[in-house]
């Protein structure tokens, strides 16, 4: 927009801030008609000019009229006009603060219409009346004159067509501000209503979230259940065979214990009548030798010298004497194997009392000697014992397991060492026991599971899983330790250390290792 003579109202103050307008909506031009219909990207600092405009220009204005002397009917219409550009550019303000929805064309066309009418028409009317005061007239009679011009004059048809023109577009703006306000406040609650959708969805998620987390905790307790309910069974059925084992062998001990013990009072007196006889056999040589011989030839002679040949009595009395002191070592043995697997038996006894865990093992190592003695070399590193107060044939049995695993990791010939000792924790007295064995030891991904129930190695058939697994519930319920040490191809060590006295009930037991 390019300053011309019509802008000028002859008093310089005006002109000069008329002309200043001008520039500035020069400057804005450009970047107006560049955004169009779209969103100006940032209309603040051209916003914030014009309301200094509004605020500096207008007052100086009005205090020129003021000061000139104008009609007052004319100066609060002039101060209207004033007072609606003020409320246009609040409005395009609140339009842009509004996500950007003040457009380029708005503003541009709002800044060229207020130019033409207001510079043109009104400030045009305020100089001819204060001119008028000048050349004698009164305020009334100049505002009486120019409302008679404006009314006669083409030009004051126009001009005044433009001012209700930008009355309308003001209203119009006004209206649109409103509805865009409204529209906002529609949003924001569309946009509050979405968010509390997701939050109840999300919610929502959360509850079946956690719902499904109890329902697969609750699975996985369940098949934990089931699993300790299986080997709640297996064990039963376990104790169940043991405790039919331990009668049959019970009943066989004590059938066996009956024959074998009068078989060894048979052979003790057999060795009494034995030796009698021999005793009558050297008396009676010794009688014959004082008379005199028979005669050379005689039956009776013949047949003497054939008996005393045909008995080797020389061999009789080494070879008698050895047969009777073997057979009563063998009948000591058997009896002693008898003893074990009768006191190895009572499976049925669940009582703690104190017991020499080295007897145990060794009585438990008599129990198993046929499965191992072609196998492995027993290599004793025991030590004395103080008692251990706890369930005997429970911890026979953790012993039994360890001496046939032992002897089954070993594939052709080995050595298994027995090994026990003292040491104190905690303050109190402990006892360890250790069966090594120098087998084909084991990987650390069993080693891991080597004490879970139902694992196992072993072909299918030939194991339950089960040994290792109930030897470790055993020393736990003694609230003692069983681990292993293993390495492949050089064995492995299983160490079942005890308290001596059992612990408080409240006392913690020690978990699966």
């Amino acid at each position: 927009m390019a300053w011309s003579r019509h802008f000028e109202t002859g008093f310089e103050s005006v002109d000069r801030q008329h002309r200043a307008l001008v520039d500035l909506v020069n400057q804005a031009a450009p970047l107006l008609a560049t955004a169009g219909s779209s969103g100006i990207a940032s209309a603040d600092h051209l916003l914030d000019q014009l309301g200094h405009y509004a605020t500096v220009h207008f007052q100086d204005e009005e205090r020129l009229m003021r000061d000139a002397g104008l009609d007052p009917a004319y100066l609060d219409h002039h101060h209207h006009t004033h007072h609606a550009f003020a409320q246009a550019v609040g409005t395009m303000r609140q339009q842009a603060a509004q996500d950007g929805q003040l457009t380029g064309n708005e503003l541009l066309r709002f800044l060229t219409s207020w130019l033409t009418f207001h510079i043109l028409a009104e400030d045009q009317s305020m100089a001819r009346q204060m001119r008028a005061l000048q050349a004698g007239q009164t305020p009334a009679q100049a505002w009486a004159a120019e409302s008679e011009t404006d009314a006669d004059a083409p030009h004051a048809v126009y001009t005044g067509a433009l001012i209700d023109l930008f009355s309308v577009v003001t209203q119009r703006n006004r209206s649109l501000t409103e509805v865009n306000t409204r529209l906002q406040h529609t949003q924001q609650q569309l946009a509050e209503a979405n968010r509390v959708l997701e939050d109840r969805v999300a919610e929502r998620t959360a509850e079946l979230a956690r719902a499904n987390d109890s329902l697969r905790t609750e699975q996985a307790a369940l098949k934990a259940s089931l699993s300790r309910l299986e080997q709640t069974q297996q064990q039963l059925l376990q104790s169940e065979k043991m405790a039919a084992v331990g009668q049959l062998a019970a009943g066989v001990a004590h059938e066996i214990n009956n024959p074998v013990g009068f078989v060894n009072a048979n052979l003790a007196s057999l060795g009494s009548y034995t030796a009698q006889l021999f005793r009558l056999i050297d008396a009676q040589s010794a009688a014959l030798a004082t008379h005199p011989p028979l005669p050379p030839g005689s039956a009776a002679a013949t047949t003497l010298s054939e008996a005393e040949a045909a008995a080797d009595l020389g061999y009789l009395r080494q070879d008698v004497p050895d047969l009777l002191r073997e057979s009563l070592d063998g009948l000591t043995r058997v009896k002693r194997i008898v003893n074990d697997l009768r006191e190895f038996s009572h499976a049925s006894n669940d009582e703690w009392h104190p017991a020499d865990l080295n007897a145990g093992l060794e009585s438990t190592l008599n129990v198993v000697w046929n499965d191992i003695k072609f196998k492995a070399d027993i290599v004793r590193e025991l030590t004395p014992l103080p008692p251990v107060t706890c369930i005997a044939p429970q911890i026979n049995q953790v012993f039994l397991n360890l001496l046939v695993n032992a002897g089954q990791a070993i594939d052709t010939h080995g050595r298994i060492r027995l090994a026990s000792g003292t040491l104190e924790r905690d303050g109190q007295p402990w006892v360890w026991v250790e069966v090594a064995d120098t087998g084909k030891g084991m990987p650390e991904a069993v080693q891991r599971r080597v004490f879970e129930p139902f694992f196992t190695t072993k072909p299918v058939g030939t194991g339950t899983g089960l040994g290792l697994s109930v030897s470790w519930e055993i020393v736990q319920r003694h609230h003692g330790v069983l681990s292993l040490t293993s390495t492949e191809s050089v064995g492995t060590t299983f160490r079942c250390e005890l308290p001596c006295s059992p612990p408080t009930a409240s006392a913690p037991r020690p978990t699966r290792t």
